[in-house]
């Protein structure tokens, strides 16, 4: 879920509170037919009442698709049918003129709170990541790239992974703002982080370091792999061609990769340097191609 692009994030989190709303109008409903016996929806007797409620027809509807992988989203959808499953009891019960005991209402109560924390943790999750987000490109920013690189460099200090930088940068971008102007700089950062979140696995991360630069992280990949990755990378940026409404034809651009390892000697701040140092080497070689660090 980490590769959700900004505006999904944004509208997942617009869908979430929409959900809960709804959630809390079934909620009101199913209260008036424990307690003033107004007829309930026929719908909340039936055993597969979690997915014909409103909260239930959006989980399991193509809007949640991305979100289907993710712990704390399958955590909401079991909630959300222990819920209904004692309500459901609870509404065959009055339905019967049975009385409910004060722990099958405390079972319910316990369910309707264990949905809200799991919806409401989700989405502060969700936020969070958007306002993590560059707001032009989608790419993650700077606000947590040390802290996270630290964590990637804790596990190949513990043996437990490679992990591999790559620093970015677009080729003669500044001739891009000078002769098209500013908007069209946009089109071409956005473009270029739209080809390369199609292309980056679920577990790379792609932070905008600054300007044109781009900062890539890879856990899980020796230096031979990440090659193989930056190269396919590269030849796709240079084969894009991006749509510009002030220019006849679209716009294209290349970039420069420079690569080295997350090692466990150096600081994440010196492997930033060293990925910084391979770039240089690469747009000093001519451009649109790939160097790599060697200590």
């Amino acid at each position: 879920m980490s590769n959700l692009t900004l505006p999904q994030l944004q509208a997942t989190v617009v869908q979430l509170d929409q959900a809960l709303y709804v959630h809390e109008q079934w909620l009101r409903d199913l209260m008036r037919a424990l307690v003033v016996k107004t007829p309930p929806e026929p719908s909340d007797l039936l055993p597969d009442a979690h997915r014909r409620c409103r909260f239930g027809l959006w989980y399991g509807g193509d809007a949640t698709v991305p979100l289907r992988e993710h712990p704390a989203f399958k955590a909401i959808g079991q909630a959300h049918e222990k819920m209904h499953r004692s309500a459901t009891q609870l509404l065959q019960q009055t339905a019967d003129a049975l009385p409910i005991a004060a722990a099958e209402m405390d079972q319910l109560i316990h369910a309707l709170d264990r949905l809200r924390l799991e919806i409401n943790s989700l989405r502060r999750e969700l936020a969070e990541q958007a306002e993590n987000r560059d707001p032009l490109t989608g790419a993650r920013n700077r606000t947590h790239l040390l802290s996270d690189l630290r964590e990637q460099q804790a596990l190949v200090r513990r043996e437990m992974q490679q992990c591999v930088l790559a620093m970015i940068d677009l080729d003669h971008f500044k001739a891009v703002n000078d002769h098209y102007g500013h908007t069209a700089g946009d089109a071409v950062l956005s473009g270029v982080v739209q080809c390369l979140a199609v292309m980056l696995r679920p577990y790379d991360h792609l932070y905008r370091y600054g300007g044109e630069e781009f900062l890539l992280c890879m856990p899980n990949t020796g230096i031979e792999a990440a090659i193989g990755l930056a190269e396919r990378l590269r030849a796709a940026i240079a084969a894009l061609q991006i749509p510009y409404a002030g220019k006849g034809s679209p716009l294209s651009i290349t970039a420069s990769f420079g690569i080295t390892l997350l090692d466990a000697l150096n600081t994440v701040e010196v492997a930033i340097d060293h990925a910084d140092r391979a770039l240089y080497l690469a747009k000093s070689a001519g451009r649109d191609r790939i160097e790599i660090w060697v200590a």
